[in-house]
């Protein structure tokens, strides 16, 4: 795909007019769009009151089969919640950690959500197997799935290492977990709308992720995916009014839990924030996830190629098929250049022990990536790097 073939998409998120924008992997740009779904969302609470919520409540499994129709999920299998963090509290509520299978095992990779998360609930039995690392740049595969037997619960993966952008192989994980019993709950955050795959095809029991990063669709919108032969199973204790099959009829008896992807919502939803994220997956799902990888594969290879050139150390796979969305550069005096480059309005970000990530996403050309590296190269020489 040439840069003239993206020209077209480029109107559509306005700070491109003023930045050199590289940093998808932690807050996609923002679609004009968003403006008119907020506008539509306060239009219906001005004028209906309490009666918009006719329709907002539809508008949950609604962005939810958005999402479906971006990871190869059926419709009905994804709920809309807040965050990450709350539906993987919701997930391990499922679960019991008092018999024989209570061990959750994970890499120190793992977004920091998940180590705070799991770690807290040792509190209830859990019997974490934390697999440590020499860098938390490269995940320990094999020792993971060495891990694996038939005493383990749960295991918690990122589908794209936050750090280093290593694409893990989920299938193996999958495969391992499945043979001895135990679940996947697989965190696609950092490849939904970047990297293609079909949760249906991988057999993977749950998904989370959010809106915030390759989908452009912001805070306060995040999803999950239970695997249908699993729904009607699973009783999370993590429960609110909209868990019941009826909530409306404010039952106090014991909770009846609504039928399909519905008992796993919980209280009520942040309707707002719904309004924004469609719009970013709306855009997504029109360009089309092969597409959008596509671009990315020869937009970070030119990364990797002018960084090598330059000497600087990248702790990103080089492979294509092992690379996510972005490039993490690393060099002396790293965090300093990054402040730079933003002061600037060349928007990267810096994470302690990675170096700088730059994240392009199919909107974006490679002059702006040359222009990046060039930027870099100049800050460098001018603090004596």
């Amino acid at each position: 795909m040439s840069d003239n073939d993206l020209l077209r998409w480029r109107e559509r998120f306005p700070i491109l007019k003023t930045s050199v924008y590289l940093i998808n992997n932690s807050l996609g740009a923002m679609p004009a769009s968003v403006r008119d779904g907020l506008a539509t969302y306060a239009d219906l609470w001005e004028h209906e009151g309490v009666v918009a919520w006719n329709s907002w409540l539809p508008l949950v499994r609604e962005t939810g089969n958005l999402i479906a129709g971006l990871i190869g999920a059926p419709s009905g299998s994804v709920i809309m919640h807040q965050n990450v963090s709350t539906l993987v509290s919701v997930v391990a509520s499922c679960f019991d950690y008092d018999g024989p299978r209570r061990k959750v095992v994970y890499a120190d990779s793992e977004f920091p959500t998940m180590h705070y998360f799991w770690e807290q609930q040792r509190r209830l039995g859990a019997e974490v197997q934390y697999i440590g690392t020499d860098d938390q740049l490269v995940v320990p595969l094999e020792r993971l799935l060495s891990a694996i037997d038939d005493h383990t619960l749960i295991v918690p993966i990122s589908h794209v290492a936050f750090r280093s952008s290593e694409l893990i192989d989920v299938a193996a994980v999958v495969q391992k977990a499945h043979r001895h019993g135990a679940s996947v709950l697989l965190d696609s955050y950092q490849a939904t709308g970047a990297v293609p795959f079909d949760v249906t095809a991988l057999g993977v029991d749950f998904v989370v992720g959010g809106s915030v990063k390759w989908l452009c669709g912001g805070p306060g919108a995040g999803y999950l995916y239970v695997r249908p032969d699993l729904v009607e199973r699973l009783r999370p204790r993590e429960a609110g009014w909209f868990s019941h099959a009826r909530p409306f009829a404010f039952d106090m008896g014991e909770l009846e839990y609504a039928p399909g992807i519905e008992r796993f919502m919980g209280g009520t939803p942040g309707i707002p924030a719904l309004y924004a994220a469609r719009e970013g997956y709306r855009i997504v799902s029109e360009v089309g996830v092969e597409r959008i990888r596509a671009r990315s594969l020869q937009l970070t290879a030119r990364l990797i190629a002018r960084a090598e050139d330059l000497g600087l150390t990248v702790n990103t796979p080089t492979v294509d098929a092992r690379r996510g969305g972005h490039v993490t550069i690393d060099f002396p005096n790293a965090e300093a250049v990054s402040q730079e480059l933003i002061r600037r309005r060349f928007i990267i970000d810096y994470r302690p022990g990675a170096g700088i990530r730059v994240s392009p996403h199919f909107y974006n050309t490679e002059v702006e990536c040359d222009a990046f590296m060039d930027e870099l190269t100049a800050i460098r020489a001018q603090l004596g790097n």
